[in-house]
């Protein structure tokens, strides 16, 4: 496997993000709000980006890293790019709800690929990895399963999809949600843009769309969708659209 290093560097930091997280899950949390009142960070997200980036900066001291929470660390003559959401999911961590992940990414900076992702939920114990050119899967419970996406035969298909914080732009997503709804019998909002994507990659959903998504909670698990066969479309600068299986 030509990525082994990243791969492993991907694991270690994503699992200490989740070892974060699990400390402070459903216990007294700091809370503070960013672009409107439920758009939540809170100490849990950046005690969990610290330990992320921690384990990058010792394994892979030269890469550049991106994140969430903190200014980006452009590194010294940088091959790779790391991209961090250390909570996604940050409304549900807060009110105990236990969709939520940690997502670490590894872009490419020559070919401009994302070549590594990986997305741990701890609260229900989902890590979901994948590698450019390898392949996808999850492990459950010590449990490892290729992720081969939804199965094409399904007539009665399921749509995830989530929401900005932003009143304006909200209106503008049901209108959308409304014109694709004829193509599906139910949607889903779980609350995380990362665990959405994995849940379309392992089959459970059929595709996911959504718009005003930002980088760090697509990169990992677009990968992820992608090396389980299915069609994707990442965001631009452009067009801040994201698609999975459309």
């Amino acid at each position: 496997m030509p990525y082994n290093d990243l791969l492993d560097c991907a694991l270690e930091a994503a699992t200490a993000g989740a070892i974060e997280l699990e400390a402070k899950f459903r216990g007294t949390l700091t809370i503070n709000t960013k672009s409107s009142e439920a758009d939540y960070v809170t100490d849990a997200d950046l005690a969990s980006e610290t330990a992320v980036r921690a384990v990058i900066r010792r394994l892979r001291p030269n890469d550049a890293i991106s994140g969430e929470e903190f200014e980006t660390h452009h590194g010294e003559s940088a091959k790779y790019r790391w991209s961090i959401d250390p909570l996604d999911g940050t409304v549900n961590f807060a009110r105990g709800l236990d969709h939520f992940a940690v997502s670490v990414a590894a872009l490419d900076l020559e070919s401009g690929d994302w070549v590594v992702g990986v997305v741990i939920a701890p609260a229900i114990e989902d890590t979901y990895v994948a590698v450019k050119g390898e392949g996808a899967w999850r492990t459950r419970r010590g449990v490892k399963t290729p992720l081969t996406g939804p199965p094409k035969e399904r007539e009665a298909k399921i749509l995830a999809t989530g929401f900005s914080y932003l009143a304006s732009k909200r209106s503008e997503e049901f209108e959308t949600l409304t014109k694709l709804m004829p193509r599906f019998v139910d949607v889903r909002r779980f609350g995380s843009a990362a665990l959405d994507i994995c849940h379309v990659a392992e089959g459970t959903i059929d595709a996911y769309y959504q718009v005003d998504i930002k980088e760090h909670d697509w990169a990992a698990a677009m990968l992820i969708a992608e090396e389980a066969g299915l069609a994707i479309k990442r965001p631009t600068v452009d067009d801040d659209l994201a698609l999975v299986n459309f």
